[in-house]
Formats: structure tokens, sequence, C-alpha cells
């Protein structure tokens, strides 16, 4: 049996480039890097240990973020108040107030004077309370001079009982808007309005009064007199009553004349029947007579209007004349 050698050929081993060589697959890196993203986007916010991210214990960042927000608190507290200062708060400032205090007894008149200190109460219409230097008295009822001048100190002491009085005080408060921009004053932190009616204490006698106006200025508050020409119906007098009211009858007050009747005119009362039919029917009275004079009043002006001896005086209002042999009471029907 033949026999046969086979002689084997060297294996050649051929080298690859580099390049040629298998690199990393990049696509598996970013899948494995998307992977680790959602592991970490499903971390829970508070981990089983009560820690927030994992990190910090959830009670303490309570107690950090609740010790945050007083101190932030306080500081703003803090700069709040520092920015109110003392130049900043509402300044005083002096006002002065007509107050009218009508008819008032001998008792008051022989104790209130000018530089008097009044502690006064009602000035927001309950229990506001402050302290008024008186700065004139004044008797309305007359004419002292043409300026009605205050009255000397003392010399109210010698005025008739009964006096009607008008006295100014100067009092301290704060101006202030209220919330329609419009100004106020206000004593004792309470606005105080025109109309308010004032208990006045001076120490040895209490009186009431109505405030009438309230001024800056001490000169404005000055009552003046003034002459005003007013017509007044007087209804159904006797014949008797009619016939003493002529022209040139005046009054006096004082020893000063107050009211001067110009002209009288005269005509039948009428009055109102009502039949048996229940109608009302105008008829004139058989004997009474209607009476419209025409009279010159001196009056005073104050910052509440005019005055005749001591009462407001405009149309619709009464008024009385004491002619001394014949009184009268007429309603104001015209103003010059």
């Amino acid at each position: 049996m033949a026999v046969r050698y086979v002689t084997a050929e060297p294996v050649t081993t051929r080298d690859t480039p580099l390049s040629k060589r298998r690199q990393p697959n990049s696509r598996s890196l970013d899948t494995a890097t998307a992977d680790t993203t959602r592991l970490e986007r499903a971390m829970p916010l508070i981990d089983d240990n009560g820690k927030l991210f994992g990190a910090v214990n959830i009670i303490d960042a309570l107690v950090v973020l609740l010790l945050v927000a007083v101190l932030i608190a306080g500081v703003a507290i803090i700069s709040g108040s520092g920015s109110d200062e003392p130049g900043e708060s509402p300044e005083s400032e002096t006002r002065y107030a007509t107050i009218e205090l009508g008819e008032q007894p001998e008792y008051v008149l022989e104790d209130l004077d000018e530089g008097d200190v009044l502690e006064t109460s009602g000035w927001d219409g309950d229990g506001t309370t402050a302290d008024g230097t008186v700065t004139g008295i004044y008797d309305t009822a007359t004419v002292e001079t043409e300026s009605n001048a205050s009255l000397a100190s003392g010399a109210n002491a010698s005025l008739a009982d009964g006096a009607n009085l008008t006295i100014h005080l100067e009092i301290e408060g704060v101006a202030s808007e209220d919330d329609h921009g419009r100004e106020r004053f206000e004593v004792d932190g309470e606005p105080i309005l025109l109309g308010t009616n004032l208990t006045l204490e001076g120490g040895t006698y209490v009186t009431n009064g109505t405030l009438t106006a309230l001024e800056r200025d001490e000169s404005t508050t000055n009552l003046e007199t003034t002459t005003t020409e007013a017509e007044l119906e007087v209804r159904n007098v006797s014949p008797a009553v009619a016939a003493e009211l002529e022209e040139g009858l005046s009054e006096t007050a004082r020893g000063e004349t107050v009211a001067t009747i110009q002209s009288v005119e005269t005509e039948p009362a009428t009055v109102v029947l009502e039949s048996d039919d229940g109608e009302l029917h105008e008829r004139e009275h058989p004997r009474n007579e209607d009476a419209t004079i025409a009279v010159e009043l001196h009056t005073t002006e104050t910052g509440a209007g005019l005055s005749y001896q001591g009462d407001r005086l405009e149309i619709g209002s009464s008024i009385v004349l004491d002619f001394d042999m014949v009184t009268v009471e007429g309603e104001v029907t015209s103003l010059e």
C-alpha cells in the first residue's frame, strides 16, 4: 500500500488595519444613557426614609422654610415702621370756632371772659372732648359797634340776664382728608361738623352751644353787623293791632334800635271754612286783617348766615317784633 505524504502549506495571517477593527457601538451607549436618565426621573421626591430627593430630611426642610418666612416678615415690618419718621406725623393745627350760645343766664355772663379755657365735649356728636380758649364774646342781640367788636373783659357781666351770646374758641386739632379728598378737621381723632351741639364747662358753670363756623384765620371769625331789608307777613291780627303798625315804629334792645318799620299794607284776613258736605272754602274774615310789613333790621352776619336777635334769619323763618305798645310775629317772605 502506497503511502502519500502531503506537505501542509504554511498558514498566513493578514493584519487588519486599525480603522477596520470593530468599534464600540455608539447606539448602545445612547441607550444606556437614556436608561440612566429614566432611572433618575423615576426617583421619588421623598424616599422611603423621609428624605427630600434622597438627601435632606423633609422635617428639616420645613423648619428651614418656616424660619426663612419669619425672617422675611420681620424685615418687612421693621422696614415699614422705620419709614414713619417723626417728621411725617400729622402736625397739630389751630382753628377758630364760632359757637352760638343763645340766651344765657346771669351766672354765665358773670364768669365767662376772654382767655378762659373751656372744656368742650361733643365735637363728633358723641363724647369727644377738647380744651379751647375763648378769644371773643359777642352779644348778637345788640349792635355794640360798627364791627360788633368783642366785649371787653368783664364787660359782659353788666349785660342783662338773657343776653344772646356768641363766642369764638381757639382749638387744636389735625387737618386731614376724607375718602373723597375733601378737607376735614379732627379733634381727638374724630372729624368735627358744623351744626354739632357742644357742651362747654367753665369750672363754675356748664352751658351748651352750636358750632356754626370753623376758620383758619381768626380775623375771618369777626362778627359783622349789617342792615337787612326784610318783608314780613303778619296774618289774622285784630283791627286794633293793625292800627298800631305804622311807618317809623321801631324796636329797641338795650338802648339800641334793632328794627324800624318802613311801610305797612293791610287787607282783610282770609279764613278757611269747612261746609257741611266736607268741602273747604276760603272766605274773608269779617274783622281781622293781614299786614305786610317792610322792616329794616340790624342783623349780625356769621359764618352760618344772618341772625337777628340771636336767632337765624332766613326766608320762611318767623321773627317777633316788640314795639312796646304792640308785639307781632311775622313770617319772613323776602330779604335784601
